[in-house]
């Protein structure tokens, strides 16, 4: 069987979102509905339009455009988590938003980067924040889930070579898949789900 790309599930991404590298989070959260999670990351649920990741952008009008302050997710079931996806902002990895999809016994674990830097990872359970630390350190708190993986330890290599960083963020979303029991695809990808605006004060 052919192994599969080092950069895979990165390409995915990239496919369904080119931006990818400006900035990128998502919250894998445990046994809460879509309207449940999208509560508990504070979005309103007005203006709540279902459609995919690949266009996630469109469809604004008046009241409903964002502010450059707003953050925008897209939130849908993963088997029997939750995923939501965040283009605008990092909302959905800070510490109060993981503590409250965690909390009552449950557990959520959020990647996320801006400008091709500050890649981290937070892990939270019944409440708690767990762990959190830079992204190439997923594989500690997920041990259980990280056999034959691995991070990528030569950082120097030539942008043409390939990518150190696209390589640990496939990494991560592998082991995150093991933990959650269904890795990122290409359907979850292609199926529309329902985008959410994370109101500022105004």
């Amino acid at each position: 069987m052919d192994m599969p790309n080092p950069t895979h599930l990165y390409d995915l991404l990239e496919s369904r979102w080119e931006n990818i590298a400006d900035g990128f989070a998502a919250v894998w959260a445990e046994g809460l509905t879509v309207e449940e999670t999208a509560r508990r990351l504070g979005a309103d649920p007005a203006g709540a339009t279902e459609l995919t990741l690949e266009d996630i952008g469109l469809g604004f009008e008046g009241d409903e455009m964002p502010g450059d302050e707003d953050g925008i997710i897209l939130v849908g079931p993963c088997d029997a988590w939750t995923l939501a996806v965040q283009v605008q902002w990092m909302d959905v990895t800070e510490e109060p938003r993981l503590s409250e999809l965690s909390r009552d016994g449950g557990r959520a674990i959020a990647i996320g980067w801006h400008g091709d830097g500050a890649h981290r990872v937070e892990y939270a359970i019944d409440g708690r924040l767990t762990f959190s630390a830079p992204l190439e350190e997923i594989l500690d708190p997920l041990h259980e889930y990280a056999e034959g993986l691995r991070m990528p330890t030569d950082w120097d290599v030539p942008v043409d070579v390939g990518s150190p960083t696209e390589e640990m963020i496939t990494t991560a979303l592998t082991a995150i898949g093991r933990l959650t029991g269904r890795e990122l695809d290409e359907e979850w990808l292609e199926t529309p789900h329902v985008r959410y605006l994370i109101r500022r004060t105004r």
